[in-house]
């Protein structure tokens, strides 16, 4: 009998020990689960933003379809700081700079070494104009071109559009349209056409390659 209740006690006594144990270690899994999230670096930390642009990887650009309301509707403004990042032009400072009549267009690449994105730099009294904007991976401006624009004042209007024909070729066409009076009271629409190709290098400005010019005049 004296063995008997030895053999219970023992038993007794590792289920207890076994309990504790299991205890213990539920215990431990539940501080585990509190401990606190660490944040990561939002994507606006970075040069380029993906989300800040309308579109990527454009071929053609054109912005005859685009007039001021449909940009501010559409499309976003850089901050000052990333405006002056960005454009890198002594022309523009912090005192100076008015990042609403600036907005992202479009993101061309953004790797390591080499980030290309278009802006738009717009005047509400004439023109906007896009700007091909090319980094290196140090994120310093290596070259700013002129690729598409669109506006007038008064009686004269123009729009240049293009397009990339291969990674080095780059053709640009602008039509200037001036309505001019005539002595009789009737009035004459002058029509420029320009077809430039472009040889695009990334460190430096386009070189022009090939110029057509076109022009017609309409009586009315």
């Amino acid at each position: 009998m004296n063995k008997i209740l030895v053999y219970i006690l023992i038993f007794l006594t590792f289920s207890c020990v076994d309990k504790k144990e299991r205890i213990s270690i539920n215990t431990d899994s539940a501080e585990l689960k509190t401990e606190p999230i660490v944040e990561t670096k939002k994507s606006d930390s970075l040069f380029i933003d993906p989300n800040d642009f309308k579109y990527s990887n454009l071929k053609e650009f054109d912005l005859r379809n685009w007039y001021i309301g449909k940009m501010d509707e559409e499309l976003k403004s850089p901050t000052k700081e990333k405006l002056v990042n960005y454009i890198q032009n002594e022309r523009l400072t912090l005192e100076n700079v008015y990042p609403n009549s600036w907005k992202y267009f479009s993101i061309q690449k953004n790797e390591e070494l080499e980030k290309i994105i278009t802006i738009i730099e717009g005047d509400e009294s004439c023109c906007s104009d896009l700007h091909y904007l090319v980094y290196n991976e140090q994120n310093e401006l290596l070259s700013d071109n002129i690729i598409a624009g669109t506006g007038g004042d008064g009686m004269w209007a123009y729009d240049q559009y293009g397009k990339f024909i291969n990674d080095s070729t780059y053709i640009l066409t602008r039509i200037d349209m001036e309505e001019i009076e005539l002595a009789n009271g009737g009035t004459k629409t002058q029509i420029d056409s320009v077809i430039t190709n472009y040889r695009f290098y990334k460190n430096k400005p386009f070189k022009k390659l090939t110029e057509q010019k076109f022009k017609k005049v309409e009586k009315h």
